[in-house]
């Protein structure tokens, strides 16, 4: 187990760490500069884009990023915190869907290419694992697509308590209920 002061020295080499990253304005850059663009160019406005906002602030949903991926690096386990804990299970089901494989697929393309997510050490892990850490950050109250969502499900109660209405009412009207007995061959204009 490594101390407080090893594991600081470590964290400062590898943020540090000159990495690859082919991303146009540069090829190779201190990792924490190519985290901090692929957060700031990249996995925010990506999550804006599907209709959620992050908690934090920028700077804090990089520097938790980072941290993410020095934790891999040094190949201990990470537990996220869920922080949209008590809302519908349909939250979830839709936010799985807009960060689904086939959705991440054209923002991998885009970004996949930074030597921390390219397969191999740890990059296929932190691809697995980033609509996680997008959950466990998000503040969903706030975000369109909830809202969305719950928009929806305001307006399914509204039909529901309709028909709901509609089926009381049918059961008091007479002529209703003797219609609804009265049979195919019983009927006088055939």
């Amino acid at each position: 187990m490594l101390t407080k002061q090893q594991k600081q020295s470590i964290w400062e080499k590898w943020t540090r760490q000159t990495i690859y990253a082919d991303r146009g304005v540069y090829n190779i850059a201190p990792r924490h500069l190519v985290i901090k663009d692929f957060v700031m160019r990249g996995l925010i406005p990506f999550v804006r884009a599907k209709g959620y906002v992050f908690r934090e602030k920028p700077a804090l949903v990089y520097n938790s990023f980072l941290r993410l991926l020095f934790a891999y690096s040094l190949r201990e386990k990470v537990i996220f915190k869920n922080n949209n804990k008590g809302y519908n299970r349909e939250h979830f089901d839709e936010f799985e869907h807009r960060f689904d494989t086939m959705e991440m697929e054209p923002f991998w393309e885009q970004w996949g290419s930074i030597q921390d997510f390219e397969d191999g050490s740890y990059g296929e892990k932190v691809k697995y694992v980033l609509p996680y850490f997008i959950w466990a950050s998000i503040q969903l109250e706030n975000s369109s697509a909830y809202i969305q969502l719950e928009n929806l499900f305001d307006e399914l109660n509204e039909i529901e308590a309709s028909q709901r209405l509609k089926e009381t009412k049918a059961k008091d009207d007479p002529y209703l209920q003797d219609s609804s007995k009265v049979s195919y061959d019983d009927r006088h204009w055939h």
